[in-house]
C-alpha cells in the first residue's frame, strides 16, 4: 500500500512537470490530455486518477511552470552581479535573444494572454505564482520601500513580458534583436535608479 502510494505521488510529480513543460510550450489550448499522458507512458483514463479536470492540472501546474531553468539562471547571475548592477543583469537575462528563442521560455509571457480567459481559480493560481517572481525581483530595485518596489517590479516584469511577446512575433530577427536591444537600454535606465517623488 505505501508503495503505491508513493508510485502514484512519484507519477503525479511527473505529471505537473510534464504537463509545466507543455503549457510553456505549446500554450494550455495547444496540450492535449490524451498525447500529455502519452509522452509519460500512461492512459487517458488514468489522468482523473490524479485530477478532477484539466483545470485543475493547470492550476497545479502553474507554479512548476515558473521554477524553470531559465529564471533560476537570471537569479544565479543577478546574485553574483556587483551592486547596482543586479537589476540591469534581470533585464539583460530576460530580453535576450537565447531567451526569445528558447522553446521554454517564462510562462509570464507565454501564457498571459491564454490566462485571462482562464477559471479565476486557474487565474489565482498563475497570479500567486507571478506574485513570487515579482518578490524576487523587487528585493533586488533600489528602494527602501517595500511596497513600492514590488509595484516597481510589477511593472518592469509586465513591460518585460509584453516585449518578449512581441519580439518572438517579429518574424525578422534582425529587427526582433533590434527591438529587444532598445528594450534592455530603456527598462534598465527606467529602473536602476530610485524614482523622484513629488514632495507633499
Amino acid at each position: 500500500m505505501r508503495y503505491s502510494r508513493q508510485l502514484k505521488e512519484e507519477t503525479h510529480n511527473r505529471l505537473l512537470k510534464q504537463a509545466a513543460e507543455g503549457f510553456r510550450r505549446n500554450g494550455v489550448q495547444g496540450t492535449g490530455i490524451a498525447p500529455l499522458m502519452g509522452q509519460l507512458g500512461l492512459t487517458h483514463g488514468g489522468f482523473y486518477a490524479h485530477f478532477g479536470s484539466k483545470n485543475e492540472l493547470i492550476a497545479q501546474a502553474t507554479g512548476p511552470m515558473f521554477e524553470d531553468g531559465l529564471a533560476e539562471q537570471m537569479f544565479a547571475a543577478a546574485d553574483a552581479a556587483p551592486e547596482g548592477k543586479r537589476v540591469r543583469t534581470i533585464i539583460n537575462h530576460y530580453l535576450s535573444p537565447q531567451h526569445r528563442d528558447s522553446a521554454e521560455g517564462c510562462a509570464l509571457a507565454a501564457l498571459a494572454g491564454e490566462m485571462a480567459r482562464q477559471p479565476k481559480p486557474v487565474r489565482r493560481a498563475y497570479i500567486s505564482a507571478m506574485d513570487h517572481r515579482l518578490k524576487r525581483i523587487a528585493a533586488l530595485l533600489p528602494d527602501e520601500d517595500e511596497k513600492a518596489r514590488f509595484d516597481r517590479a510589477r511593472l518592469l516584469v509586465a513591460g518585460m513580458a509584453g516585449t518578449m511577446m512581441i519580439a518572438k512575433a517579429m518574424t525578422d530577427r534582425d529587427v526582433s534583436d533590434h527591438f529587444l536591444e532598445q528594450a534592455r537600454a530603456f527598462y534598465a535606465a527606467a529602473f536602476e535608479s530610485v524614482p523622484q517623488r513629488k514632495s507633499t
